[in-house]
């Protein structure tokens, strides 16, 4: 409609202000969304204030928007705006973790990451959205491009010096490996991680986010070690990581450990408890609209009821 009415000049004008437009939503719901997260990218000069009345109430607006945003970005690759394709998509990361919704975000995952290898090489920036294109193929169940996606993130966070991203690169790996039932070999990648986060001094860069990253690490420790049957010492690592969490206020990671916990409880014999750890998280996921856990949770739920009788 612009092009028929203003010509090209008032058509690119229109564009641009539309991608403005989506690029400070995106970012202001993110950060609403998962505000202690550092994948978040930071606020866009003259976004609006935050006014969301809760955490869920911002993934839904990223969800209502995903066709947009995924435009978006393609159009910002067009119009030569490499950093706002970035950008939006970063955006995306609470979108992804919590909802889900792969399938649509594929392809803008897909030309952020190739805008971020041909304008930013071995940067920060390539490394965050190699990393998120790992973890979409993972839940997608493309195992073998979401490894090589998580090696590309590992090698840009080292090339740009960036420890804390190295650490979460490798641990993305590990996760796959998780999906892969390579139990022991992810178990070494989180190691692996856990290492290279002791490398992070307490004055230097990401030193904030240590604590919060080596919980997250014993959270999947325990997913590991449960997954090679050892029970006792899988829930221990999962408890620690549900104590760190609950005394952070992270609501929704609270709800994954306690859904580590329930799974745990169930693979020895424990049903009611399992059940009981199960309804808190779903409880609490509800809440922040993470639409593709909560689904989880009611199938393990009814694994549950189905073990009780």
């Amino acid at each position: 409609m612009a092009y028929r009415q203003e010509g090209i000049a008032g058509c690119s004008a229109a564009t641009t202000r539309a991608v403005e437009h989506y690029l400070r939503l995106s970012v202001t719901a993110a950060r609403a969304a998962l505000p202690e997260s550092w994948r978040v990218p930071d606020a866009v000069p003259d976004s609006p204030g935050d006014g969301y009345a809760g955490r869920g109430e911002a993934v839904t607006r990223l969800a209502v928007e995903l066709p947009n945003l995924v435009e978006a970005v393609a159009t910002a690759e067009e119009f030569g705006k490499p950093d706002t394709a970035v950008t939006l998509c970063r955006a995306l990361w609470p979108l992804q973790l919590k909802a889900g919704h792969h399938e649509e975000l594929l392809p803008a995952l897909r030309i952020g990451t190739a805008v971020a290898d041909d304008q930013f090489p071995g940067s920060r920036a390539a490394g965050a959205l190699h990393a998120q294109l790992a973890h979409t193929l993972g839940e997608l169940q493309l195992g073998e491009e979401a490894g090589a996606e998580a090696a590309a993130a590992a090698r840009d966070e080292r090339a740009a010096g960036h420890t804390r991203g190295l650490a979460s690169a490798i641990e993305f790996l590990g996760l796959l490996r998780l999906r892969q039932w390579r139990f022991a070999d992810a178990y070494d990648c989180f190691d692996e991680a856990y290492a290279v986060l002791d490398g992070i001094g307490p004055d230097d860069e990401g030193a904030a986010d240590v604590p919060r990253a080596r919980a997250l690490l014993e959270r999947h420790r325990g997913r590991a070690l449960r997954g090679l049957g050892r029970l006792d010492e899988a829930q221990e690592h999962v408890e620690r990581a549900l104590t760190a969490f609950r005394a952070r206020g992270e609501a929704y990671n609270t709800a994954r450990a306690l859904t580590d916990l329930a799974e745990i409880r169930l693979a020895g014999e424990e049903p009611a408890e399992a059940l009981s750890l199960a309804d808190e998280a779903i409880r609490i996921l509800s809440e922040e609209n993470a639409d593709q856990h909560v689904e989880y949770l009611r199938r393990l739920r009814e694994r549950c009821s189905g073990r009780r009788e």
